[in-house]
């Protein structure tokens, strides 16, 4: 029986994460996420199901969310989750196993993995941070983790990291008042931010070569007349693989949340350099 490793990805980082933990586990095959989202309820036959995805606003991305409000997991009886991340704290796990509970099902093995910062909202600029030197190191580490992890996998052992390294601190005051936000409500917002917050557009450096259209997981961008328009009544997978495709980085987003600036005209952009748009878009 094949161990299925279910991911999503937006830049190619936990694409690039899914393969290499591939490469190391027995009879496993990678199945995208968001491909399975248009079905009704989603089958799995196997004993053994593993999530790859990246952390998003501390906490799960949308598609996860929803996959596992659909997916029938009455056969699995071992689950595990890599959650990839640019060094920032994550609740993702903790939010994962809630839904998992749900379903009389839990986390047995989980890891953080950290990967280059592919955020481009705010003012962490992805150019000047995720320099060559840095990136190759987080390769480096993110192999050596994969050993250890894939080999409790294959042994269907538990695993928990007992410290977790977080290069992206953030201040203490912050710290406190996630601490005190129910783990379901990160994720709430973390969605309202994205349908009704958060604008993105095409500037003038469009030259209407329709990728974001192609790559756009939640298939909201639609290209009118050679400009890119995001559909107000398809929600927003947050995933950010249009604006860290764009060949001309003319996608921006422009903010409606009081004293908050996003900065993508200036924050470069970031994308795996083994992940092609062509390997995003299959996962529709």
């Amino acid at each position: 029986m094949s161990i299925v490793i279910y991911y999503l990805s937006g830049t190619g980082n936990s694409l690039h994460v899914a393969r290499e933990l591939h490469k190391r586990i027995f009879k496993s095959e990678l199945i995208p996420i968001v491909g399975l989202l248009g079905n009704d309820t989603i089958k799995t036959d196997t004993d053994t199901v593993g999530f790859v995805f990246p952390n998003f606003c501390l906490t799960i991305p949308i598609p996860l969310h929803e996959f596992l409000q659909k997916v029938d997991l009455s056969s699995v009886q071992y689950i595990f989750a890599i959650c990839t991340r640019g060094g920032s704290k994550s609740e993702a796990f903790d939010y994962l196993n809630i839904l998992l509970r749900r379903k009389g099902k839990q986390l047995h093995a989980q890891m953080d993995v950290n990967m280059p910062w592919n955020y481009p909202f705010g003012k962490y600029n992805l150019v000047s941070n995720n320099t060559e030197e840095r990136m190759q190191q987080l390769e480096a580490e993110m192999q050596k983790k994969l050993d250890i992890f894939s080999q409790c996998i294959n042994e269907k052992k538990a695993y928990v990291e007992e410290k977790l390294n977080t290069d992206f601190q953030i201040p203490g005051w912050q710290k406190a008042l996630f601490s005190l936000i129910p783990k379901s409500f990160n994720y709430k917002s973390h969605r309202y931010m994205y349908q009704r917050l958060l604008r993105f557009y095409a500037d003038s450096n469009c030259n209407g070569c329709g990728v974001c259209e192609k790559i756009c997981l939640s298939r909201k961008i639609e290209l009118i007349n050679k400009k890119p328009l995001w559909k107000e009544d398809v929600k927003c997978y947050a995933c950010y693989a249009c604006i860290n495709f764009c060949s001309k980085q003319s996608i921006q987003i422009e903010s409606s949340i009081p004293f908050v600036k996003a900065y993508t005209e200036k924050n470069g952009r970031y994308r795996h350099k083994l992940a092609t748009y062509k390997d995003i878009a299959e996962q529709r």
